[in-house]
């Protein structure tokens, strides 16, 4: 029924084996699908699964439960996924949904029932039950803007009717078992990658004076449309000082002769995704941007060099760091006496995060990197623009130039 890649039943039953072994003894885990948000009128945002829901059950509609209570005394209540069965208007609305027998073909889960049917369940098998393990989302970038998911709804709940029995964190065991990536994983990553790569070979030809940022910008998407991908998220072409944003999705300017244009961007294919960064020159530029380039380039090298299983990322940003900051002075952009961690006026984001069914997936970057791990590599280097800015701006233009390629932590 889809149109992009399919991991077989067999990986998603894998993963929920490997999460049933990690979980507290008279634990049972509980894991919900996200639900659509509503937009303006009558219309809803575009979904987008709990990436834990899909990682153990492969499904990608809303509205969905799973069950996992390694220690219940009958089998087909260890092992339960609950889902909206589709009505004969929704069907009519919106197309096809999993019916019972699909669902339990592509996750792999034997017991599949109605989500009308969960109440019931859940009574009958509360009192055998010491805790819950819910999955919340953790990851540090979310906890600034929170907003309650059904899983924070479900614990307020179970706070107010069970007091006495406890709760527990999915988040870091979940997060430790997806860090280590699957042969499966691995190869919807590089076929995701190559397709990004497509994508980059479509719209070289492309990059000249005058063309808008959005011409390529279409053409990226179109080459992943056509390779039964999406993109992983909105793609960044930026040209000249413009590349200073470092989330600048407007795409609305005409690249320039001289210039040199950053465009970052990943496909999306199989529920796993690309991230990579490229800068080019538009037509020709100086002496000192391709010296420019050439450095970032040198370092991505040593980066990837050095990066092993057992650093962590942080560790391996520092390393990285010390030798942007002894480049820097070579580039005469640094004084040698210059104060430590001068480098950030630079370089001010981090090296690379980790890469898998999130754009930037789960994973702690203070922990030692695991055999498996896939994480980018995205050095970089921000220098005032020689003259090219616009005189409204109350900060100087900058040209950016960033290299990036995913790398797998391997023994």
């Amino acid at each position: 029924m889809f149109r992009h890649p399919v991991l077989p039943a067999s990986f998603f039953a894998r993963n929920r084996s490997r999460l049933v072994e990690a979980l507290p003894p008279g634990v049972a885990a509980i894991v919900l699908a996200n639900e659509p948000l509503a937009g303006e009128a009558d219309t809803t945002l575009p979904f987008q699964q709990n990436s834990n829901y899909y990682y153990l059950t492969g499904l990608e509609t809303p509205g969905g439960l799973l069950w996992l209570f390694p220690e219940a005394p009958l089998e087909e209540a260890r092992e339960v996924l609950f889902i909206q069965v589709p009505s004969p208007e929704k069907r009519l609305w919106e197309g096809w949904s999993y019916n019972l027998e699909e669902a339990e073909q592509r996750s792999g889960v034997r017991s599949v029932r109605p989500l009308s049917e969960w109440p019931t369940f859940f009574r009958r098998w509360v009192n055998r039950v010491q805790g819950f393990a819910l999955d919340i989302n953790e990851h540090e970038r979310q906890t600034a803007a929170f907003h309650p998911s059904p899983a924070h709804r479900l614990a307020r709940r179970l706070q107010q009717e069970f007091p006495a029995h406890a709760l527990h964190r999915l988040a870091p065991i979940l997060t430790r078992l997806r860090q280590v990536k699957s042969p499966e994983e691995i190869a919807l990553l590089r076929q995701a990658i190559e397709l990004t790569i497509s994508a980059y070979q479509a719209v070289l030809p492309m990059v000249r004076d005058g063309i808008p940022e959005y011409e390529i910008e279409a053409e990226l998407i179109r080459t992943y449309l056509r390779g039964r991908g999406t993109a992983a998220f909105p793609p960044i072409v930026a040209g000249g000082e413009r590349a200073c944003v470092l989330h600048y999705t407007f795409n609305s300017q005409p690249l320039r002769k001289g210039q040199l244009v950053l465009i970052d961007t990943g496909a999306r294919l199989g529920f796993h995704n690309a991230d990579l960064t490229r800068t080019l020159p538009v037509e020709s530029i100086t002496p000192q941007m391709e010296k420019y380039l050439h450095w970032v380039a040198e370092v991505q090298t040593y980066a990837q060099k050095i990066l092993r299983p057992g650093l962590s990322l942080d560790e391996w940003h520092n390393q990285t760091a010390t030798y942007i900051q002894e480049g820097l002075k070579a580039l005469e952009l640094l004084p040698s006496n210059a104060e430590k961690d001068a480098y950030k006026r630079f370089f001010p984001h981090g090296l690379g995060h980790f890469l898998g069914i999130d754009v930037h997936d789960v994973g702690s970057r203070y922990d030692p990197l695991p055999v498996g791990a896939v994480v980018t590599c995205e050095p970089g280097l921000y220098v005032p623009s020689l003259g090219t800015g616009h005189p409204h701006r109350k900060r100087p233009s900058c040209d950016r130039t960033w290299l990036r390629k995913p790398q797998c932590c391997s023994a």
